[in-house]
């Protein structure tokens, strides 16, 4: 059973030039970093500021998904108050969870059920100040009513996480410890755990581990 996520990124006309090939350098980046953390990771950036990834296996989809959307929100920006837009959502996601008939990389080829379930869902988003910013579509309606609550609940505790929080997010995501990251940062450990605590960290983790320990392929 396989992960897609269809994202775009929010309000990325607000961007100044540079900020854009800034943060198209920052997602290509990423896209290297998932790859040595997640086999078989696929990831690519259209257009800019649409994003399609595919992972071999569900379970490690919401967590790239929460890595994704903590990375773009930790990006740097000048003039905050002129891009509130991006500054508070940063990237709406779409997941889905199914089959993949064609999977090729060499040619650029991403079809089948999973693919499909996350660009239709991305496709009806509405506003992020209306609908949130993160959705989770499985090809298996019984999981359809949980896996939409943790999705929305956590990405309403990202939204609302700060530039700095989110990074500290980020770092947690990808298995750091406090004292690496506050090295990484330049930070004490302590601050690192404030902001942990602030981002509400031990309730994403909860989520998390719900997630994982699902069993996507007798669903």
């Amino acid at each position: 059973m396989y992960a897609t996520i269809s994202a775009d990124i929010v309000s990325s006309t607000s961007l100044c030039i540079e900020e854009t090939i800034a943060l198209k350098q920052r997602i290509e980046d990423l896209f290297s970093v998932l790859e040595k953390r997640f086999p078989g990771f696929w990831g690519r950036l259209i257009k800019g500021d649409y994003i399609e990834c595919l992972l071999p296996s569900a379970k490690d989809g919401f967590r790239v998904a929460l890595i994704i959307k903590s990375c773009i929100k930790s990006f740097p920006i000048a003039e905050p108050k002129k891009k509130k837009l991006f500054q508070a959502y940063g990237i709406r996601i779409a997941m889905g969870i199914g089959n993949m008939r064609i999977v090729d990389k060499e040619h650029g080829i991403m079809d089948g059920e999973a693919i499909y379930l996350s660009g239709r869902t991305l496709s009806g988003m509405g506003t992020p100040n209306k609908n949130g910013t993160f959705l989770i579509e499985p090809a298996d309606m019984q999981l359809k009513p949980a896996l939409q609550t943790v999705g929305m609940l956590t990405d309403a505790l990202l939204n609302n996480a700060t530039k700095r929080q989110s990074e500290v997010i980020y770092y947690k995501l990808l298995s750091k410890s406090e004292q690496e990251i506050a090295d990484i940062l330049g930070v004490k450990q302590s601050g690192i755990n404030q902001h942990s605590t602030s981002a509400k960290w031990y309730c994403i983790e909860e989520a998390l581990n719900y997630f994982e320990q699902l069993n996507f392929e007798n669903a």
